[in-house]
Order: C-alpha cells, then sequence, then structure tokens
C-alpha cells in the first residue's frame, strides 16, 4: 500500500505541473495530454483536492479542474 501511496503522489506532481501550463482542464483532457489513464489522473487529481491544491466546477455537465 506504502508503494501505491508513493505513485500516486508522483503522479499528483506531475498533474500539479500540467495543471499549471493549462489552466481549466477536465480530466480526460488532462489524461490525454499527460497519457496517463482515467483512473490514475483522477487518483491524483483527489490527492490535490484533499490538500486543497486545486478547485473543481462543473460546467456542461463536465467537471473542469483549475490549481486553486
Amino acid at each position: 500500500m506504502e508503494k501505491e501511496k508513493a505513485n500516486i503522489g508522483l503522479k499528483a506532481g506531475i498533474v500539479w505541473q500540467k495543471l499549471h501550463e493549462t489552466g481549466y482542464i477536465t480530466i480526460p483532457e488532462l489524461a490525454l495530454k499527460l497519457q496517463a489513464s482515467v483512473e490514475d489522473v483522477t487518483l491524483a487529481v483527489g490527492w490535490l483536492a484533499r490538500e486543497d491544491k486545486v478547485f473543481m466546477e462543473r460546467r456542461n455537465g463536465l467537471l473542469y479542474i483549475r490549481i486553486s
């Protein structure tokens, strides 16, 4: 389990960096840009949300994420 947590934390850092470049973006779009699975990106965004580092907003039925 500790290895998985470290891996998610590493991916959260990668997501954080990409969010600085992109601004508002959906999880599927972010996954495409990172060439990662939607599941991995979702876990990373959850990690960042827990730390209050991202802002999420629903627009037209899609969930957008940005740095808070």
